[in-house]
């Protein structure tokens, strides 16, 4: 029978340290020299038994993260020494590139000795994090919070996560062609107004481009980059050194804005990196079309959906309010009331979507032509109101006849190249500084508008009572 080889006991032990899955760290306890540094305490650390000669050079190094993290390194040592095994401690320590990870640390003293075993819980505590994150988000979306106080909690996560990186969420206005701020809580107040309304263009910044491309865009170097060259002053003044930059999409993958990540520790992005800056971007996805969609909820319970112009609930309710304060201030109002003429035959030959082009170029040209402070709202299929308040009857004439005139005298081109040319008649009423009623002074214009539409269309016509 072959006779096994002896070991060393010292050598078995020694393997089994130097090979276990945990970082494994031991030092003399007397002289608090390094004895072994395992290959796993080495991955998590960064550093090699050269780097760290003794415990307190450890300690210097990994446990100074902050003015309380050393003296709390401290105080649980002094009591784990007295009672081993100890229980664990779960602290922030700098590893050799800089970063910032989450550890779990215990202590076990034998043969005078001192043997540290340290878990990386760096993954497990983002994971809580992020998911307590997300909750928190949808309960401040569900109590109708505000969206930047919303995006504040998905921009604040990441920074915790990536320390000392400072995030930014940025807002996409399609018809300006701007990004305009989300979220950026810890940004310079003057960086912050300088990117407000910054415009999307292919060598704007890291968002700007991010925007147009509709793609990550990575800048490594924010002082060397050509798309960063005329922020040059403004980024040296903030100590912004690189930025990532993703897009923000909604679910049918239209653009909602950016979301950018500025000096990342590390210059370019891991795979974890990304799945992070995702993470956040599909947080803020959510936010941002729950906040649209509540938007587009108001705008419909108070605007037309086709002309943008107060619907009739609302034109009641500001007209209502207006004719109050005239009252008071012992103003004249004027009523108009407008409707399109033969709309019914513009439907019938040419189809409602044309028919839908003839109400919104109405209403635009209108309010082109209007005073300001003047209400217009759609209260009918093709019947509109206008109040104007503080004006007599020689002002509300002239501004009822120029804009008859003015949508006469002017067509447009529907998309299929018809040249579209309409009238409209106008009834006009007033309130003589006396406290009136809305649906009175509807009723008294839609009267005269009756008279101009039997009188030949095409006129203004004033309400006389009989």
């Amino acid at each position: 029978m072959m006779k096994l080889a002896e070991t060393n006991p010292i050598t078995q032990l020694e393997n089994l340290l130097e090979f276990a899955p945990i970082a494994i760290g031991v030092f003399d306890a007397e002289s608090q020299k390094t004895l072994l540094l395992n290959d796993a305490f080495q991955r998590l650390f960064g550093y090699t038994l050269s780097d760290i000669p003794d415990m307190d050079t450890w300690h210097t190094k990994s446990f100074a993260t902050s003015d309380s993290s050393t003296p709390a390194f401290s105080t649980w040592l002094t009591k784990a020494e007295l009672n081993t095994p100890s229980s664990c401690l779960t602290a922030s320590v700098r590893i050799k590139d800089g970063r910032i990870r989450q550890i779990s640390v215990s202590l076990t003293l034998a043969e005078g000795k001192k043997f540290f075993y340290v878990n990386d819980i760096t993954d497990h505590l983002i994971i809580e994090q992020r998911l307590q994150a997300h909750n928190d988000m949808l309960e401040m979306v569900a109590k109708s919070s505000s969206l930047k106080d919303v995006l504040t909690v998905i921009v604040q996560q990441v920074q915790r996560e990536s320390p000392p990186s400072l995030c930014s969420v940025l807002l996409y206005d399609k018809q300006k062609q701007c990004l305009w701020l989300g979220a950026a809580p810890n940004f310079p107040e003057y960086y912050n107004q300088a990117i407000h309304g910054i415009q999307v263009g292919p060598n704007i910044g890291s968002c700007g481009a991010a925007a147009y491309h509709n793609r990550h865009i990575i800048v490594e170097d924010i002082n060397t980059h050509p798309n960063w060259q005329a922020f040059t002053e403004l980024t040296q003044k903030a100590g912004l050194t690189s930025c990532w930059s993703d897009p923000i999409r909604a679910a049918d993958g239209t653009l909602l804005g950016t979301f950018a990540i500025y000096n990342s520790p590390s210059p370019s992005p891991s795979q974890k990196d990304i799945e992070q800056i995702q993470f956040a971007s599909n947080l803020a996805s959510i936010a941002i079309e729950n906040h649209n969609a509540h938007q587009e909820l108001e705008r419909r319970a108070y605007f037309d959906y086709l002309t943008g112009l107060a619907n009739r609930r609302s034109f009641f309710e500001l007209s209502s309010n207006m004719l109050k304060q005239a009252s008071v201030l012992k103003e004249n109002c004027a009523l108009l009331m407008m409707d399109v003429d033969h709309f019914k035959k513009i439907n019938d030959i040419h189809g409602h979507d044309l028919g839908d082009l003839v109400l919104k170029h109405l209403a635009k040209n209108s309010l082109s032509n209007l005073p300001e402070g003047a209400i217009m709202g759609r209260i009918g299929g093709e019947e509109f109101a206008i109040l104007l308040p503080d004006t007599d009857r020689a002002a509300a004439s002239n501004i009822a006849e120029s804009l008859r005139k003015s949508l006469s005298d002017t067509s447009f081109i529907s998309h299929e190249g018809q040249t579209i040319h309409y009238t409209v008649s106008i009834g006009m009423t007033f309130s003589l500084g006396l406290h009136c009623y809305i649906d009175e002074l509807l009723r008294e214009a839609d009267s005269a508008l009756y008279k101009a539409k039997q009188t030949g269309r095409n006129r203004v016509c004033t309400f006389t009572a009989c």
